[in-house]
């Protein structure tokens, strides 16, 4: 009796530990097998922020770049193509003082973005509203705006990795 509690209690551990390790996460690619490379044309622009789509189509490229998961190509290389609109661009008061003066802004932009299988002619997926938006408190220089546009780029184009490459 004795004995087979001890085996109980050594075995505990080792099936807890085999149990976690078999229901690990995995991160992986929800892409076909065949898309290798993709392309990505300089964003359009709707909106009045001038450049702000040179921003967003370098961020984006380099974003692609350091994950390494897909090769950045020219257009005639592609496996697939994500390209997009950057339709809004936003700058508002987020927060107050007790005088009701804006204490903090937020910028925010809205892009319209597609990703396309060149291979089968297929969109795989599209969203026509994908958002990021930063603050920045009131006061600061013209360097406030200029830094929470660069974080929200910078968001974007982390957000649309993870789209494309794990579905999220």
């Amino acid at each position: 009796m004795l004995r087979k509690a001890i085996i109980q209690r050594r075995a505990l551990p080792a099936i807890i530990l085999l149990l976690l390790v078999s229901c690990g996460y995995k991160a992986g690619s929800l892409l076909p097998g065949h898309i290798k490379k993709i392309y990505i044309p300089t964003f359009e622009n709707e909106t009045t922020r001038y450049g702000v789509e040179q921003d967003l189509t370098a961020l984006v490229t380099e974003a692609f770049t350091n994950d390494n998961r897909l090769s950045v190509v020219s257009e005639g290389e592609a496996d697939a193509m994500l390209r997009g609109v950057i339709v809004g661009y936003q700058k508002g008061a987020l927060t107050f003082d007790r005088a009701q003066t804006v204490d903090e802004f937020k910028i925010e932009i809205t892009v319209s973005v597609e990703f396309e299988d060149l291979r089968e002619g297929k969109i795989l997926w599209k969203e026509s509203e994908f958002r990021a938006w930063e603050s920045y408190t009131a006061g600061e220089d013209e360097g406030g705006e200029e830094e929470a546009l660069q974080s929200a780029i910078e968001t974007l184009a982390s957000d649309m990795v993870s789209r494309t490459l794990e579905g999220w």
